[in-house]
Order: C-alpha cells, then sequence, then structure tokens
C-alpha cells in the first residue's frame, strides 16, 4: 500500500489493529520516532514544509536510517493529517510487541480503566514513564493508545514505555502471579501527601473513567484505596493531572 493510502487509512482504529501500524504527525513526534527503536515505514512530508530546517534534519534523519521519505501536494498532506493546522510532516511506525515488565525488586505499574480522552491517556503514559513506572496496563473501555492525539499527547514516550492492554481478569492474575499489590484511586479513599511510606515496593495503581472513575468491579478487587487530599469545595481534578499526582506520590523510594 502506498504511504499516503496507508496513512490515511490509519486514521481508523481497525486500520492500525489490521496492519500494526500507527501515525505520528507533528516535527517532535516525527524526531522522537526515528530516534526510537521502532521500524519507521516512512515519513510524508508537505510541500509547504519540505525546506523547512527541522523537516530537512528530519529527512536527513530518516535516509541515515534508510526510511523513504515522501513529498506530497499540501491539499494531499492535508488528507492524511489528524490535526487541524498540520506541521507539515508525519511518520507511519509499527506498533510494537510490548510484553509487562515483571523484573525482581520495586516494579511499579500503572492500570488505566476505561479512560476515553485521547488527550488524557497521552498525557497519563507521558507522567508514567517520567515517574519510574515500569509498564501501564490498558483495560477494555481505553482509548486506543495508538490514536494520532494519544501519540501526540505521549510526545515519544509512547515509543519506548511498554503499554499492553489486558482484561480486568489478566491483571488481577498478573498482580497475583508476580507479587504486586493493588490500589485504585478513589474519591473515598485514604489520602495521599508525599512518599507515602506505606506503599510497598511492588504496586499497581488503578486510574478510571474521566467521569465514572475506576469500575465497581476493578475496586471490589484492590486491597486498597487511595485518593488526593483536596481544599473543601473542589470536586475533583483532571484525569491527567490527578493520575501524575498519585504517581509522584507512591513513586518508590530509594533504599
Amino acid at each position: 500500500m502506498k504511504l499516503l493510502t496507508l496513512a490515511r487509512d490509519l486514521q481508523r482504529r481497525k486500520a492500525r489493529e489490521r496492519t500494526g501500524s500507527f501515525v505520528a504527525e507533528g516535527v517532535r513526534a516525527v524526531e522522537e520516532l526515528l530516534a526510537s527503536p521502532l521500524a519507521v515505514a516512512g515519513v510524508l512530508v508537505g510541500h509547504a514544509a519540505a525546506q523547512e530546517p527541522r523537516v530537512l534534519a528530519i529527512a536527513e534523519q530518516a535516509g541515515a536510517r534508510g526510511v523513504a521519505v515522501l513529498t506530497v501536494s499540501d491539499a494531499e498532506f492535508a488528507s492524511a493529517a489528524d490535526t487541524e493546522a498540520p506541521q507539515g510532516v508525519l511518520a507511519v511506525g509499527a506498533i510494537p510487541a510490548w510484553t509487562l515488565p515483571t523484573a525482581n525488586g520495586p516494579l511499579r505499574w500503572l492500570v488505566v480503566d476505561a479512560l476515553q480522552d485521547p488527550g488524557n491517556l497521552g498525557t497519563i503514559i507521558r507522567s508514567a514513564a517520567a515517574l519510574g513506572v515500569d509498564g501501564t496496563i490498558l483495560l477494555p473501555g481505553t482509548v486506543d493508545p495508538w490514536n494520532a492525539k494519544v501519540v501526540r499527547g505521549a510526545m515519544g514516550t509512547l515509543f519506548r514505555h511498554p503499554v499492553v492492554a489486558l482484561s480486568w481478569e489478566a491483571c488481577a492474575a498478573a498482580c497475583r502471579e508476580h507479587g504486586v499489590a493493588l490500589w485504585a484511586a478513589a474519591a473515598d479513599g485514604d489520602p495521599v501527601g508525599g512518599p507515602l511510606a506505606a506503599a510497598p515496593e511492588r504496586l499497581a495503581l488503578v486510574v478510571g473513567n474521566e467521569g465514572a472513575g475506576v469500575s465497581a468491579a476493578v475496586l471490589a478487587g484492590a486491597q486498597r484505596r487511595v485518593a488526593i487530599p483536596m481544599t473543601p469545595g473542589v470536586e475533583s481534578l483532571n484525569a491527567a493531572v490527578a493520575t501524575g499526582i498519585l504517581l509522584f506520590a507512591l513513586r518508590p523510594q530509594p533504599a
């Protein structure tokens, strides 16, 4: 399939699942993809952006990896772009077959339960990578992590941070098998503040849907519920912001 046609097709989740490919759009995302270990099928450049210094550098970077660069008209590029004001460069990459890290010693997993906003998920994955999370588990109902908006929001971390999709049953079984405690974010949970001394070395933190929170079945399987203490009168936080705060509070502590 031609690169332009493939990039257009990958706007649909079914096409991403069928081909095992995704689109990284924008200068920063393409730079990060080319610098990552992931396979890259090709780079697409719009005519107006072709002589921009960073786009020229991307073409050089792609050439060094043996990746083809195709320049198309701006109208053709816009037909494959996901953004309203595209930067004129995108790349098609191969979705990695990540496995869940299970190394001995301290371990942190983040479990995302039915989160639906792609911008939130991208930010959450970026925060997880920055705050020492070893791998992220996506439960059913969560937005596709290879959605173009998620890829942009993750700012390159999605190309290196393991993200796996599991059923709730498989997630719970993995926690039992590898001795990982399962805690869930909930409004009625125990408040966290700074590094929580009682946090176990091997921990999976579950965060939930933007409106409904963590599902009842998952809450029932959690060993502890945790919450962010907030000023009276403030009902809730953005899902990505709340996740970042909890991950910081529960981060592994040096020996």
